[in-house]
């Protein structure tokens, strides 16, 4: 039986790293997993994930700049942003750490496995970042040095609602008013700014997987997981790198966008439990001759081990 919110209660913590103070959410006892959300999101972009992942410590953290975690003047960067995360999980000391990242999220996952490797046990990237070059037209409209940062506090709020409004299917009304909320927090506009100026130009996104992939000795076990209807960062980059990539499948959402955990809760946790629960995963490896220099910005669907999520829930080949 699933667990349910009213069975599992959450706890609120805070932890104070002096550069930055973090939030998040706890709850369960087992291995831990880690859940790491998008770019203007927080943590409650997971409430409906983490009640269906009975049997673990699930940890639901806000990133710096996002939700209740402070908004320091800082740079924000995919590369400090990630070793903040590593210092909240070195300091609690967690071990066989699964990470589960969505968009912005799954580029500091990707990013953590150059800071603590060792601790981590699988990576789960949902419509991640750093996988290809294309990206929705706005993000790219925000990378514009300063103008956010400087004019844009007033219109975080509006903006993001409208663009997570679009891109997703469910009804969210509330946990987006909740979310305008937290980005109408001074200091919100400086973080988003500073955290999309790195990772994205007007070519599109800058950062990739492969960037620092010679670094790590070993990859840890890996699954991408994508909603088919995505208008933020298309399946097609997620396909590519699956395509590249050795034991790493594609769980793709057909009827999913962007958000497909709002719209189907139940399915993702299944995929989820699917890959963190299963004996034995293999370790992703870079398939022979493969070249993962810059992939461009339109890929095709190269990918020759893929499974999709049919609307019953089951998977096919």
């Amino acid at each position: 039986m699933i667990a349910t919110p009213s069975t599992r209660e959450e706890k609120h913590f805070q932890m104070d790293l002096e550069e930055v103070t973090l939030h998040w959410t706890e709850v369960g006892e087992g291995l831990p997993v880690l859940l790491l959300h998008g770019l203007s999101d927080s943590h409650r972009t997971w409430r409906e994930i983490w009640p269906r992942l009975p049997g673990r410590r699930v940890l639901v953290l806000d990133l710096p700049g996002h939700g209740m975690s402070s908004r320091p003047d800082a740079p924000y960067t995919l590369d400090w942003n990630a070793t903040q995360v590593a210092r909240f999980i070195e300091r609690l000391d967690l071990q066989n750490l699964d990470c589960v990242g969505h968009s912005y999220g799954g580029g500091v996952a990707q990013w953590l496995l150059l800071k603590c490797r060792p601790r981590i046990r699988r990576l789960a990237l949902l419509s991640s970042g750093g996988l290809g070059r294309e990206v929705y037209a706005w993000l790219k409209l925000a990378s514009v040095p300063f103008v956010i940062e400087t004019f844009g506090q007033r219109w975080m709020a509006p903006i993001a609602a409208l663009a997570m409004a679009r891109a997703t299917g469910s009804d969210a009304r509330a946990e987006i008013a909740l979310l305008t909320s937290y980005l109408r927090q001074p200091g919100s506009a400086r973080a988003f700014s500073r955290t999309v100026r790195d990772v994205i130009r007007w070519r599109g996104q800058t950062r990739n997987l492969f960037d620092g992939i010679g670094e790590i000795d070993e990859l840890p076990p890996m699954r991408l997981f994508w909603g088919a209807r995505d208008s933020i960062l298309p399946i097609s980059q997620g396909a590519a790198i699956a395509g590249l990539l050795e034991s790493c499948e594609l769980i793709r959402f057909e009827n999913g966008s962007h958000f497909v955990h709002w719209e189907e809760p139940e399915a993702v946790a299944s995929a989820l439990r699917g890959f963190l629960d299963s004996q034995n995963e293999p370790a992703v490896r870079l398939k022979p001759h493969a070249v993962p220099n810059r992939l461009p910005a339109r890929q095709t669907d190269p990918v020759r081990r893929r499974l999709t999520f049919s609307p019953s829930g089951h998977t096919v080949r």
